[in-house]
């Protein structure tokens, strides 16, 4: 073998840039792929945020009342515009649709507002080019298509809520419905008389604390504290029986009654009933046709101011303090924390008028002026939030735990309650609660898928 040929053979030199062309092919290739799945895993992450960030939000509004899945599909859509620079075909990621559930296990689709516990996000699919696999492999462009969805349902909780619930009476009549606007203003007898019939044997209106307490005493110091400490959650648990004396003084604490007690109402004049309730209670709604024109002229004298017309006796109360409102008709907003509302009037009175009569203190039937220091929580001492059960597809009877669904409404106690045998307790409807109008009424949201 010639010689230079021989040393040509044996020379090594240059053999490890063979070794480093070829393995930095490999590692320039991974890390090509890795951009890839790093783009892919980005675009992934944006559109399930997305999703999720829309079921959680429409999940809130899912309360059973008529029209919450209007309002769930509406906060779904716009609760966050979010963009992504990833995607080929749109920069924005937009939802497709929003499905809702009466139940995921088995998964069943809901029927209308009231049995809608579940909502689907489903966002539109996305496309997104792969930019350095297809020139690895030597083809032509690849896309990959994402998907994106989210379920999630809201389990609402109430705090600082008497003991309180009421059996719907739209289950009877769906003009009834104690969730509708137009039943503002309109009465009810939240604890019925023993003789009313309207609950089951045994039933008056009155729920067993969060603890499971029941009993006389803890019932009495629930409702006459100024703010409960405990919170309900979704299920709550009647109590039976009258207990009408304790029943009776914790109402009565925010009219000063037996005179003396602690932490009245700044206003505890008795409001008239509604026609329909003046007699035997049933527990029927009244009408809350309320002779207002009546009261105004016996408690004040002249006419009814005009800002009050056809008002409530909760918006009475308000104006009786000197408080500013707004009104539509019988639906309120108090206290006014920003713009007055579309279709609301702002109404200013010229001052504070309550009811007084120094010859009949201590009788909230003609003196509204209590003689003590008034509830910290001032105007809300005589608002109640109460359960709104529905007795009869739920069988309500006896001591045992029921749903609420999230269905609560406020209520403005109207009057003292007066002594046995009767011992009612009047509310007047004043709204629907849930968490965008009652700080102490939260949606606890969960995603389920």
């Amino acid at each position: 073998m010639p010689r230079n040929l021989k040393k040509l053979l044996l020379d090594d030199a240059g053999g490890t840039a063979v070794y480093v062309a070829f393995f930095t092919f490999i590692l320039v290739g991974a890390g090509a792929l890795s951009i890839d799945f790093g783009r892919m895993t980005v675009l992934r992450t944006q559109m399930q945020n997305r999703a999720d960030a829309g079921a959680q939000a429409g999940a809130v509004y899912l309360d059973g009342r008529p029209g919450a899945r209007n309002r769930a599909i509406a906060v779904a859509r716009d609760v966050a515009t979010k963009s992504t620079l990833l995607a080929m075909d749109s920069t924005t990621l937009s939802v497709q649709t929003v499905n809702f559930y009466s139940s995921v296990v088995p998964l069943t689709t809901a029927s209308g507002d009231d049995d809608s516990k579940f909502i689907e996000v489903v966002l539109e699919p996305r496309n997104i080019a792969l930019m350095f696999e297809p020139v690895l492999n030597k083809s032509s462009t690849r896309v990959e298509t994402l998907n994106a969805r989210a379920v999630a349902t809201a389990n609402p909780f109430i705090c600082h809520a008497p003991p309180l619930m009421v059996c719907d009476p739209g289950e009877t009549n769906g003009a009834d419905d104690l969730t509708l606007p137009a039943n503002v203003g309109r009465q009810i007898a939240l604890k019925p008389a023993p003789a009313s019939g309207f609950w089951a044997a045994g039933n008056y209106g009155l729920l067993a604390l969060p603890d499971g307490s029941k009993g006389a005493n803890d019932l009495y110091h629930a409702l006459a504290a100024v703010q409960p400490q405990d919170c309900y959650s979704l299920d709550v648990t009647t109590a039976t029986g009258v207990k009408m004396n304790k029943i009776k003084d914790g109402i009565n604490a925010r009219f000063e009654l037996p005179a003396g007690t602690p932490d009245p109402a700044p206003n505890v004049i008795n409001y008239p009933q509604d026609p329909e309730l003046a007699g035997a209670v049933t527990g029927v709604l009244g009408s809350g046709d309320w002779d207002q024109a009546g009261y105004w002229a016996a408690k004040h004298g002249g006419t009814l101011p005009a800002a009050l017309a056809d008002g409530t006796r909760y918006q009475t109360y308000l104006y009786e303090l000197g408080e500013t409102f707004a009104r539509n008709g019988r639906l309120t907003v108090y206290p006014v924390d920003g713009p007055v509302p579309p279709g609301y009037t702002l109404i200013t009175p010229p001052g504070a008028a309550i009811p007084v009569d120094a010859g009949q203190a201590d009788d909230p039937d003609h003196d509204g002026m209590p003689a003590g220091s008034v509830a910290a929580n001032g105007p809300a001492r005589r608002l109640v939030q109460v359960a709104v059960l529905q007795c009869q597809s739920e069988g309500v009877k006896g001591s045992h735990t029921y749903p609420t669904n999230g269905r609560y409404v406020e209520m403005f106690v109207t009057q003292a309650v007066p002594s046995a045998p009767e011992g009612t307790i009047y509310g007047e409807l004043v709204t629907t609660l849930h968490p965008d109008n009652d700080p102490d009424f939260h949606a606890n949201v969960t995603l389920v898928e």
